[in-house]
């Protein structure tokens, strides 16, 4: 029993205050994305969810237009990351007033960059491609790719309270059977 006391013990201390590394794949880049600057199809957006108690949250973007000069007169495309409480601001400013943005990268062909959130971030953010006026589209759809992966350290805080739990279990099982040894031993 003790031996048991002493694995959920360690195992609950280790889950609960020894971060791991995550490292979450949203966009390996092999599908390309199409959107038109049409009223439904005009952007597309992808959702990454950072858990609580994650920390050194830190995006990687690879984006391209292959196709950026033929079917794009300019051959552009913009990129925005923000939280996902600010999608209304996004779209109607000046009703819900600014919204925060981690970065806004406009009119781009391409670009590769890690982007670190520093204060940590708790929460879904979307990234968000999208076209900036009708007048950057042609007859054709935008077409691009993006290769987008998130990498944060996070505490199995969860696994560490069942763990935990366990082991007061265990440790409150064999102080009772201690007590009750003692008591009729006398």
């Amino acid at each position: 029993l003790i031996f048991y006391i002493i694995v959920f013990s360690t195992a609950s201390a280790c889950l609960l205050f020894i971060p791991y590394p995550i490292t979450k794949v949203v966009d390996d880049g092999n599908d390309c994305h199409k959107f038109s600057l049409s009223l439904y199809k005009g952007a597309h957006n992808e959702y990454v969810e950072f858990p609580w108690r994650s920390y050194n949250q830190e995006f990687f973007l690879n984006i391209s237009l292959p196709y950026g000069n033929i079917s794009l007169p300019h051959g552009k495309i913009s990129v925005q990351i923000f939280d996902i409480n600010d999608l209304n601001s996004f779209f109607n400013e000046d009703r819900y007033g600014p919204y925060v943005r981690y970065l806004e990268a406009i009119n781009t062909t391409g670009f590769t960059m890690n982007l670190q959130i520093s204060p940590r971030f708790q929460g879904i953010m979307v990234i968000r491609f999208y076209a900036d006026s009708p007048d950057d589209v042609a007859e054709e759809d935008i077409i691009f790719y993006s290769e987008i992966e998130v990498s944060y350290l996070r505490y199995a805080s969860s696994y560490g309270f069942i763990f935990l739990g366990i082991a007061v279990i265990l440790i409150s099982y064999y102080g009772y059977r201690r007590y009750k040894w003692r008591r009729s031993k006398f």
